[in-house]
Parts: C-alpha cells; structure tokens; sequence
C-alpha cells in the first residue's frame, strides 16, 4: 500500500500505530465512491479479513477522523457515512433512496475565498452539498405522474 505513504506518515507523527487494519480502512474509503456507512465498510470487507470486527471499523474511523484522513459527511437522516477522498468537493444526497454522490461545482474556489475575505475571522475549508433525486429517483417520479 505504497500509495498510503503520505497518510502512514500522518498516522505516525500524530502518535498512532500503524496497523493493517487501518491501512485496509482507509484504502478501501479512498477508493470507494459509495460514501459508506462502518456497517457498509464491514459487510464489503468481513469476507477478505474475517478477524476484523465492526467495532474496529468504528474505532479506526474515529481515528482517522480525528487526524483528518476521513470526513464523517454528515447524511441526513441515516446513519453516519465517511468519505476517504479529501480533495475538495460538493456532495449530492438524493432524498428518496440515500444515494450520494462526489458533485464538482466549476466555481467553488471563487465562492470560497469570497467567503474567506468576507469574513473577519478564519475560514479553513467550505462544504457545499446539494439535495434532490438522482437520475433514476427522478425517472421513477416522473413514470408515476404518467
């Protein structure tokens, strides 16, 4: 897991072990675009490592939130869901079946150091997310007005 080496590097120098498990957490969050649940993260893992457990996955997400290799993107109305890709970048929760998406939104810089410069204290980073039906929740409104 070479291309984990800037995160290890950040784990250690925040006084955290560097374990397997944690490697396989925040490798699968940072290639996984479902913006998973722990319940999610264990169920898609559990087969490959079976000595992992969901309080694991629980407590390596706290950690990994804490020194800010996951963002816990705040679902609405569920259960918590976790992102492992830091670049900034919108979310789209669809409001009828859960589903989130990763939304780039041209302009987002702009609007973000307009912020910053309107504010008078410290802005560190911004989150802006969008909420409607995804592509096949609006197919399915639409066919029930037909």
């Amino acid at each position: 897991m070479r291309h984990l080496a800037d995160q290890i590097e950040v784990m250690k120098n925040k006084g955290f072990k560097v374990t397997h498990q944690r490697l396989v957490v925040l490798d699968y969050l940072q290639h996984s675009k479902k913006h998973p649940s722990a319940e999610m993260i264990y169920n898609d893992l559990k087969e490959k490592y079976p000595t992992m457990s969901l309080a694991t996955i629980y407590n390596t997400l706290e950690m990994l939130m804490k020194i800010n290799l996951v963002v816990d993107i705040g679902a609405p109305e569920e259960r918590r869901r976790f992102d492992g890709i830091l670049v900034e970048h919108s979310h789209f929760f669809c409001t009828k079946c859960g589903k989130i998406e990763d939304l780039t939104v041209p302009g987002i810089e702009q609007l973000f150091e307009k912020a910053k410069a309107a504010h008078p204290g410290t802005i560190n980073h911004c989150r802006l997310d969008f909420f409607g039906f995804c592509e096949e929740c609006q197919a399915q409104e639409e066919q029930a007005v037909e």
